[in-house]
């Protein structure tokens, strides 16, 4: 067994003197002074501590939401295998909820089609192509009016200039008549002034002075009819410019209205793919609906994770129970439990520390549905003092002994130390984790065990009997006794210190015979 360094004694040299004299002034009589000689051997150092056989892996397993018990299909004790069904809960409420997830689904997926066959964009391409048209016929039918007005005016045009070619022609015959007439000597009975001088030479016509009156008045009627045919001009010009106004707004209108089903139509086109984009996103989170909903249907059913064996249940069918909220702690480089961490609530910890076992944490969370523990190995988990655990590294061997198998002693390796604190009983300490590394087939979960770790050795070390050995403050003697018997103390330097014996770094050599009946 090894155990810590073994403390500092009080000696002094006046004990030393003492001894040594006490032994020269004894009777021939008595018995020779029991001594051994300076030596080789093994010496071990380490550091011990009581800690639990532990389970390479707990599981503390329940349902993530709460539900009456409706399946139990396990018993503590049973061995069970990754995916076996263990317990089942009601799932009505689970199988409405998935249902409803999926009508959501078929409604967004509908939405979906319906705005990808939504046919907003091919009508508003439709509009601006009839928009386009009007544009154009409303082009076509201006340039057709202004042409006609062209047409219109032109045909007024030479309407006026007949009517003043005919205007100046009957002015001509009227001047030409009153001329005659008045060579006749009758011009002063119209009294008419002459207009014009007469176009020919005055000729001899009998009736110039009958014909007169006729002659003037068409001659006013032909300046009349030049006068109208005028007006019609302008009136045929004023009537291309209104036109053509009029005709300029109409084809401004049709271009707005062009402009605007072309923005709508771009509108259109620019809105399709974020409409699409919303609805798959609709589509999405209706789907995640649905896995939700399958995972809570699911999750109605406990299954194993790993291989293992059942060692608690805490309910029964038609029971009610709570969501899962119970977390193994873990100890330190695995999944093993820490002892006395993995009892089922803070009352059966309590209970522990009543009944003698000590204070240890309670596990955090209520009590689960099924506890379940592996069955691939065990590893030994020890809280260590911290003077002790500033000495431990992982690959350290270690002694394991249990005090359920006196007769067993298993070898095993320091696996991890934990980084950081745990206050037991107000003392600080630090879970070392070792690995068993040949594990007895009667082993099982919670068993006590004596966790002995080697931090030093020797071997073939020059070394004495710790029962040897004086320490006084940072002195450490032995007493030499000499071939004549002579006793005499003797300083030396220790190395490692084991459980029985000591490492001699200089002072001493090998073959010395050194006094056992001093005292640490």
């Amino acid at each position: 067994m090894i155990f810590r360094s073994p403390r500092k004694a009080v000696g002094a040299m006046a004990m030393i003197t003492l001894m040594v004299a006490a032994a020269g002034c004894s009777s021939g009589g008595s018995p020779p002074p029991r001594t051994v000689p300076v030596s080789r051997a093994a010496v071990e150092t380490g550091v011990s501590a009581q800690g639990s056989i532990s389970a390479t892996a707990t599981n503390n397993l329940g349902f993530g939401s709460g539900g009456q018990l409706t399946e139990l299909n396990v018993s503590v004790g049973d061995e069970v295998r990754p995916g076996q069904v263990l317990a089942k809960i009601d799932d009505f409420n689970a199988r409405q909820q998935l249902a409803q997830a999926e009508a959501a689904l078929d409604g967004q997926e509908a939405a979906y089609e319906q705005a990808l066959d939504n046919t907003a964009v091919d009508g508003a391409g439709n509009s601006v192509a009839s928009a386009r048209r009007v544009v154009q016929a409303t082009e076509d039918q201006v340039d057709a009016t202004l042409d006609a007005d062209d047409d219109a005016i032109h045909a007024a045009e030479q309407a006026a200039d007949q009517a003043k070619q005919g205007a100046t022609a009957a002015q001509a015959n009227f001047a030409q008549t009153q001329a005659d007439c008045a060579a006749q000597g009758g011009a002063s009975s119209y009294g008419a002034p002459r207009m014009f001088p007469p176009l020919t030479p005055p000729a001899s016509n009998p009736n110039a002075c009958i014909l007169l009156p006729g002659a003037q008045s068409q001659a006013a009627q032909s300046q009349q009819a030049a006068a109208q045919a005028e007006g019609q001009v302008q009136q045929a010009r004023s009537k291309k410019n209104l036109d053509e106004a009029a005709g300029q707004v109409q084809i401004a209108q049709a271009r707005n209205g062009l402009v605007q089903v072309q923005n709508q139509l771009d509108a259109t086109r620019a809105d399709r793919p974020h409409q699409l984009d919303g609805a798959q996103a609709q589509v999405d989170g209706a789907r995640v609906g649905v896995e939700n909903a399958q995972r809570a249907l699911d999750n109605t059913t406990l299954t194993a994770p790993v291989d293992g064996v059942v060692t608690a249940i805490n309910g029964a069918v038609g029971e009610y129970t709570q969501p899962s909220s119970g977390l193994t702690p873990q100890a330190p480089g695995g999944t093993a439990a820490i002892p006395g961490a993995a009892a089922a609530g803070a009352g059966a910890a309590a209970a522990s520390a009543g009944a003698g076992g000590g204070a240890s944490p309670s596990r955090p969370g209520g009590q689960e549905l099924i506890m379940l523990q592996s069955t691939s190995g065990f590893s030994v988990v020890a809280p260590f003092q911290e003077i002790d655990a500033a000495a431990l590294r992982p690959g350290q061997p270690a002694h394991v002994t249990l005090d359920a198998l006196p007769d067993v002693t298993i070898e095993g390796t320091v696996l991890a130390v934990s980084p950081a604190s745990t206050d037991i009983a107000n003392v600080i300490n630090y879970y070392v984790t070792v690995a068993v590394a040949r594990p007895d087939p009667r082993l099982k979960d919670g068993q006590t065990a004596q966790t002995s770790v080697i931090t030093g050795e020797g071997t073939n070390a020059l070394s004495v009997p710790n029962s040897a050995i004086i320490r006084q403050g940072d002195r450490t003697s032995v007493v030499v006794v000499q071939s004549d018997g002579t006793q005499v103390p003797m300083p030396f330097v220790p190395g490692l210190v084991g459980a029985d014996r000591t490492e001699v770094r200089s002072g001493l050599v090998e073959g010395q015979q050194v006094l056992l009946t001093a005292r640490r």
